[in-house]
């Protein structure tokens, strides 16, 4: 049994590719669109699995400095949201230093980040800080989306990757 993730999938693509896919010729042409999304699917994960764990964390870091500027503007007018979000972010910060955070431990924090985010932001309408708030959003969230859409590069959509900046998390 191989025991290397990586091999796993090379070899697994291989099966796919050169055995599985010929094998389809004539087949309705779902089967082979699912095929090839599975086989697209395998390629992001062998090329991104080895960065996983410092593309999350770099998230993390992206959420936890919007969250900072967030509660700066918002703070003393949404005390309550921001007493939450401050909390969260306290949670963040405190797996950064966790050693033994894994993957799913990131995508958690990160989600709830988001979700704190989201709230305080619904919370702002018609209050004073709301257009100070929605702009520091906007900013912070341009970067985070440009990682973002470097991170998926694998999957073939972007027309010029080469213009996207540089990779945060290597």
């Amino acid at each position: 049994m191989i025991k290397n993730f990586d091999t796993q999938l090379q070899v697994s693509l291989r099966a796919l590719r050169e055995v599985v896919a010929p094998s389809l010729e004539g087949a309705e042409k779902h089967v082979v669109e699912q095929l090839h999304l599975a086989i697209a699917t395998l390629d992001f994960v062998k090329a991104r699995m080895p960065e996983a764990r410092r593309y999350y964390r770099m998230e993390l870091r992206s959420y936890l400095d919007l969250s900072k500027d967030a509660l700066s503007v918002a703070g003393p007018e949404l005390a309550d949201d921001s007493a939450a979000l401050a909390a969260i972010v306290q949670d963040g910060a405190a797996l950064l230093l966790n050693p033994e955070a894994d993957l799913p431990d990131y995508e958690e924090a990160n989600a709830r980040i988001r979700e704190a985010l989201t709230q305080l932001s619904g919370r702002a309408v018609g209050k004073v800080c709301q257009e100070a708030l929605e702009t520091m959003i906007l900013q912070h969230s341009a970067d985070i989306l440009l990682q973002a859409r470097k991170w998926c590069i694998p999957f073939g959509f972007e027309t010029n990757p080469d213009a996207l900046p540089a990779e945060k998390w290597l």
